[in-house]
């Protein structure tokens, strides 16, 4: 009887990876001035986003623009205050 040839071990399918883990989520409750919680409300029907997924994302935005309102704050009490001419200057960078 003839010996079967053995698979190449590179023909094997790769081991499934296990699923990202989704960020741990937490609920809360707030108080929102009634105008403003309209307005949201509207934008999300438009959207098709949930409100959650819309307050998560305003949230983080706050958070990034603190951050680097900090960090520029750092940099001006070491460097000085950036000039009107160096923010036309990186401006300028941006749109090349």
């Amino acid at each position: 009887m003839a010996k079967r040839a053995a698979r190449p071990r590179s023909s094997r399918r790769p081991a499934r990876r296990p699923p990202r883990p989704v960020a741990a989520a937490a609920k809360i409750s707030v108080t929102v001035d009634t105008n403003v919680l309209e307005d949201v409300k509207a934008v999300v029907r438009r959207t098709g986003q949930s409100l959650s997924a819309h307050v998560t994302e305003a949230l983080a935005r706050d958070v990034r623009r603190r951050r680097l309102a900090e960090l520029i704050a750092e940099y001006e009490a070491e460097a000085g205050v950036i000039s009107e001419a160096e923010l036309a200057q990186v401006r300028s960078a941006w749109r090349d």
